[in-house]
């Protein structure tokens, strides 16, 4: 950490030695944790922080996935205060990678201190990003990398050399910030529910749209999977803590994703593909967690009284969310919110009537809207099932007459 900035060493040093060590230095602080928590978690916090803020996306990933080995493999053992030293952890390596700075460039800036005007803290990142991260995390299916874009684009408009050059520097500061969202929303996932339950739940929910079978109450086999995770150890204010973090990823994925001006200035300056720039990945993948959270919250007899505000949020969230799915105009954007709505629906069906009531009064003339839209045929299938189970409730529909 000492080595200068700019030597080639330090890099390599990031890559190899550091990235080995920190894994290492995990798995001795796992095997002999009741001796070495007191002393050492809150400083493994404060190492976890730096890695993910370096110019090195392998350490950067590296920094939340021994986030997520640390806690999964320690969390049963975890006391109240180291569970607020891992969420006060997880809630600053959110707010630090957040890359606010995509939605404020702009190509006329000019001048050589552009990273370090803007960035105000993004510590000088490096231009080693890989184009797969780049194609499979932040563009939809480019073929160019951003250093090959940026310096086709300088030859065709003549932009100065520095600019290039600062504008790339930039550009892969913001890409590996990027990268860190997702990979902290996953994790945050695994630790919550236990790595591969949201997939799972995914497709189950996938597999009962597209049936004819009618959605029904069944809390325990939905819970099977979920209480694996950490989930039952983290108190209320510890998961709303959470909540608030992936609502503030989420809103600022959505916000650049409907800013299609800046998504254009951003593309032209170097991120050439098929299609313009996009969070998507980062705006659905932070909700259904986010829903995730609430609902299980929201089934959970241990936490009534913290169902009121997990009604509230639920309520304003499953509002906006559907707003906005409304809003979209491009049909690859909405195709990218099937699992949203699908989750969404799912797990109104399984409420009790009286919550149900209360949730469909909110939702009811948005679930109408839907049908403006040609929709994929799950999304049809599990839409025809809300409208159904609202008849049923609301007596309009005989028992008999549901097929």
């Amino acid at each position: 950490m000492k080595l200068p900035e700019a030597q080639n060493e330090k890099s390599e040093w990031m890559t190899t030695t550091c990235n080995h060590a920190l894994y290492a230095i995990i798995d001795v602080f796992t095997q002999y944790y009741d001796v070495l928590h007191t002393l050492l978690l809150d400083e493994l916090y404060q190492q976890l922080i730096w890695c993910v803020q370096q110019d090195n996306e392998q350490l950067a990933r590296s920094g939340t996935n021994c986030l997520e080995n640390l806690v999964i493999s320690n969390g049963t053992k975890f006391t109240k205060e180291a569970w607020d030293s891992t969420c006060v952890c997880m809630l600053d390596i959110f707010k630090k990678t957040i890359p606010h700075n995509l939605l404020i460039w702009r190509p006329d800036d000019g001048h050589e201190n552009s990273v370090e005007e803007m960035n105000g803290g993004l510590e000088g990142m490096n231009l080693d990003q890989t184009h797969d991260t780049r194609s499979r995390l932040y563009r939809a299916d480019s073929n160019h990398s951003v250093s090959s874009s940026i310096s086709a684009d300088s030859r065709d408009h003549k932009i100065p050399r520095t600019k290039v050059f600062t504008d790339q520097k930039l550009f892969q500061c913001l890409l590996i910030k990027c990268v860190v969202q997702l990979e902290l929303i996953q994790t945050i996932d695994n630790i919550v529910f236990f790595p591969t339950t949201s997939r799972k739940e995914d497709a189950e929910n996938l597999a009962a749209a597209q049936s004819e079978v009618e959605v029904t109450v069944d809390l325990d086999h939905s819970h099977n999977h979920e209480d694996q995770g950490m989930y039952h150890f983290l108190s209320s204010d510890q998961l709303f803590k959470l909540v608030d973090c992936l609502l503030e990823s989420h809103t600022f994925a959505k916000d650049f994703n409907s800013n299609h001006e800046q998504r254009n200035l951003l593309w032209k300056a170097g991120f050439k593909g098929k299609a313009k720039p996009n969070l998507l990945k980062q705006e659905t993948q932070s909700l259904a967690c986010l829903f995730r959270i609430l609902f299980r919250m929201y089934n959970d007899e241990a936490r009534k009284d913290a169902w009121p505000d997990v009604e509230n949020k639920l309520i304003s969230i499953c509002h906006s969310s559907l707003e906005y799915f409304l809003s979209l105009q491009s049909d690859s954007h909405r195709d990218a919110w099937s699992n949203i709505i699908i989750l969404l629906i799912t797990r109104l069906l399984k409420m009790s009537d009286d919550r149900f009531r209360v949730h469909a009064s909110h939702y009811y003339a948005l679930m109408c809207d839907t049908m403006n839209y040609d929709l994929k045929y799950e999304l049809r299938s599990i839409l025809r099932k809300f409208f159904i189970h609202v008849g049923l409730k609301s007596g309009i529909i005989h028992p008999d007459r549901t097929s």
